[in-house]
């Protein structure tokens, strides 16, 4: 018998992160459906994928769940770098939020039997004493002195939890080292763009900077393939900042103090030139290299582009970007959305025939109200104390 196809639940479609997951699964052959959530909505072109309105610390994730049949969940939600978001936001995002998605997709008749998390390098902190290649095997920064990289790996931690209490749920953890998207840069990617790049005297890390198309690329595969398990995911040929500034013909300076750099940090996010958080002033001290071969040999994973070439195409298009006139490519609108989706041809190729998803996911389909629910307050009371 040929094998099921999938029917995958995305989070953070509002960001590029989860919309173009989306793009790339609703084109696989294997995917049967593919539906978008997020309180936001999007600013992508999902295709012929749905998007619901909904909150990840509502209660309605484990009807939409069992309504739809959803068997694998890519929760892409998760924030360690944010210039928007305030760390207690942050917190009931990250922790809160991915507590009660894992709760939904447990229980008694979940058809669920695939999670992945997108996580991040940060995870393991970046210090002098760090070993020079980090692999997935390496003791995670739990201790660390930054808010973001506290709640990520406090995340990792419930999820090890589900997944000991849920065998039958293969729970694959991508730690993503840090991306370039010129579209939607975020604050490393930011820094980076600047005129000139104000570096940390006597410092020259070494860094992995991954093409937005890899990462993408590395989500579609484990939402089909590996097993359980926590994977490095970054590009081949790290470089010290400094040839990587040179080689794309970027300025750079050693303005940054190596003591005090906080209060320079600050200077910067004031002034609106850059936004540097604490874990990234520590990357730009010590660096962090990611090893990949578990990801290359379980997940058959290969970043198409190097550190280099990813940083170079990444200053070419933002060059562009730079004298494109202000316009939005896509803007969503519910109403045509769900007159394109009715009038899509279903299996027999009868414009608007196809069947009804169930209750929840129509009802849900509109707009679902965000906030607090008794899962997600029994969750946040479960949270372990830090030390």
């Amino acid at each position: 018998m040929p094998a099921r196809k999938r029917r995958v639940l995305v989070t953070g479609v509002a960001r590029w992160w989860g919309a173009l997951v989306v793009q790339r699964l609703i084109e696989d052959p294997d995917v049967a459906e593919v539906i978008g959530i997020d309180i936001r909505e999007p600013r992508y072109d999902l295709g012929r994928a749905d998007y619901l309105k909904l909150d990840i610390r509502h209660s309605l994730i484990g009807k939409l769940v069992r309504s739809v049949g959803i068997d694998t969940v890519v929760h892409t939600l998760t924030r360690v770098d944010s210039f928007d978001m305030d760390p207690r936001r942050a917190h009931e995002m990250n922790v809160i939020g991915t507590l009660n998605l894992l709760a939904g997709c447990a229980g008694a008749g979940s058809p669920v039997t695939r999670f992945v998390l997108k996580s991040s390098g940060h995870v393991y902190g970046s210090r002098v004493d760090l070993s020079t290649t980090m692999r997935e095997d390496h003791r995670l920064d739990s201790n660390s002195r930054h808010q973001f990289v506290r709640d990520i790996v406090e995340v990792e931690s419930y999820v090890n939890d589900f997944a000991a209490r849920n065998p039958a749920i293969d729970i694959l953890v991508l730690r993503f080292g840090n991306s370039l998207n010129p579209d939607e840069p975020q604050p490393l990617a930011r820094y980076l763009d600047l005129e000139v790049v104000p570096t940390v005297a006597g410092y020259d890390p070494t860094l992995q900077l991954t093409h937005r198309d890899d990462c993408v690329e590395a989500l579609r595969l484990a939402a089909k393939r590996g097993p359980a398990g926590a994977y490095n995911i970054a590009a081949p040929g790290a470089e010290p900042l400094s040839k990587l500034l040179d080689a794309a013909g970027k300025l750079h300076a050693p303005l940054l103090p190596p003591f005090g750099i906080e209060l320079a940090a600050f200077a910067l996010r004031k002034s609106g030139v850059a936004f540097l958080s604490p874990q990234l002033l520590d990357l730009l001290r010590w660096g962090r290299v990611l090893s990949t071969s578990k990801a290359a040999r379980f997940l058959g994973f290969r970043a198409a582009r190097d550190t280099r070439a990813a940083f170079e195409e990444y200053v070419s298009q933002r060059r562009v970007l730079r004298y494109e006139p202000d316009h939005h490519g896509y803007q969503y609108e519910k109403e045509l959305e769900d007159f394109i989706h009715s009038r899509a041809p279903s299996e027999d190729g009868v414009p608007g025939s196809s069947p009804p998803r169930g209750e929840v996911a129509q009802s849900a389909g509109g707009d679902v109200e965000t906030g607090h629910t008794p899962a997600a307050e029994a969750s946040k009371a479960r949270r372990r104390p830090r030390r």
